[in-house]
């Protein structure tokens, strides 16, 4: 049905699962962003105007090979499968309009995981690309004309009153610059405390209970009460001395089953915490792994903020532990 479609993707580490999956020879890869920003008119409505990436390095020039792959969509039926996100969105609308007029037919599909039944379901889904949602671009296009020219605008201005040629603004660099610098502030401010003030203070506690030696400690709202100074939690401990009997007694035992259900399906965020916290990897070599495991159909896209699961996937999970723990598995939607 599709060998002899025309699929244009961005990573060509995808080309060869893709192929397999579709049974098409014309798999193409942008390998990421083919066109740059080469300027912006404000007199136009700041018309951005962009040209197809061209290098005198032949691993960077990419106006032969991306020319190459809008020869082979003429009088074909083309998919435009770049990434479903904002950035995949920006790189297959800039194909769209270089193959509008010589393709016979362009959709728009998505692929969420790189598996068969994830392509099954993307090309079913599939839209004509002029019927897609083209807020996605604008949003790309918004941004990628906003960084350049906050960045262009502001970084002379920057580098002349600072006197360093090096630094640079930007929409994003310049706030979290920001960020950065309000929390050193408060660090700084911290550290010329003295050591008292430095420190909290908690109450625990070792009682014996029928020759068994118990931690119990004082908590409120289910975390550890924390007093700001030694002499409030002293108080305390005092007001609670000399309110107590030489013995205190224990008034009930409560033994309660808990329920502990799994963690929730990664986004992209807490991803990259629990890479850094847990695998003590940068960010970057998260990324890159992460990318890596998509690109063979073992996650789902990796960049999402959605924590939702597909029917598809709760049928498969509960298939699997029905069929390795058939005596204790319960599945329960909570």
């Amino acid at each position: 049905m599709y060998k002899n479609c025309v699929f244009i993707i961005e990573s060509p580490n995808k080309i060869a699962k893709i192929k397999e999956l579709t049974g098409s020879s014309f798999i193409f890869a942008t390998g990421g962003h083919f066109v740059e920003l080469v300027n912006i008119e404000v007199s136009k409505e700041f018309n951005p105007i962009f040209e197809i990436k061209k290098s005198t390095d032949k691993k960077k020039d990419k106006s032969t090979h991306i020319n190459h792959m809008i020869n082979q969509c003429k009088d074909k039926v083309v998919y435009i499968a770049t990434d479903p996100d904002r950035e995949g969105y920006g790189i297959g609308y800039k194909f769209y309009e270089k193959i509008k007029n010589l393709a016979k037919t362009i959709y728009r599909t998505e692929f969420h995981e790189i598996t068969k039944s994830g392509v099954e379901k993307g090309l079913n889904n599939a839209v004509l690309f002029s019927q897609s949602n083209l807020n996605l671009y604008y949003s790309w296009l918004g941004r990628i004309v906003s960084d350049q020219f906050i960045g262009f605008t502001l970084t002379p201005y920057l580098r002349k009153n600072i006197k360093n040629f090096e630094v640079s603004a930007g929409r994003v660099q310049t706030p979290a610059l920001s960020i950065l610098v309000e929390l050193d502030r408060k660090i700084q401010a911290f550290e010329q405390k003295n050591n008292d003030e430095k420190l909290s203070y908690s109450i625990e506690a070792i009682i014996d209970v029928l020759g068994s030696q118990i931690s119990i400690a004082l908590v409120e709202e289910n975390k550890m009460k924390v007093f700001e100074t030694k002499e409030l939690a002293q108080n305390f401990l005092n007001d609670l001395k000399n309110n107590l009997n030489p013995l205190a007694f224990l008034d009930a035992i409560e033994q309660k089953d808990k329920e502990k259900t799994p963690p929730k399906p990664f986004t992209t965020s807490n991803l990259l915490k629990d890479g850094v916290r847990i695998l003590e990897m940068g960010v970057k070599q998260i990324q890159e792994h992460a990318q890596k495991l998509f690109e063979a159909g073992l996650i789902t896209y990796i960049r999402t903020d959605s924590e939702a699961l597909s029917e598809e996937y709760l049928q498969e999970h509960e298939a699997f532990f029905e069929s390795i723990y058939p005596s204790v598995y319960e599945y329960r939607e909570i």
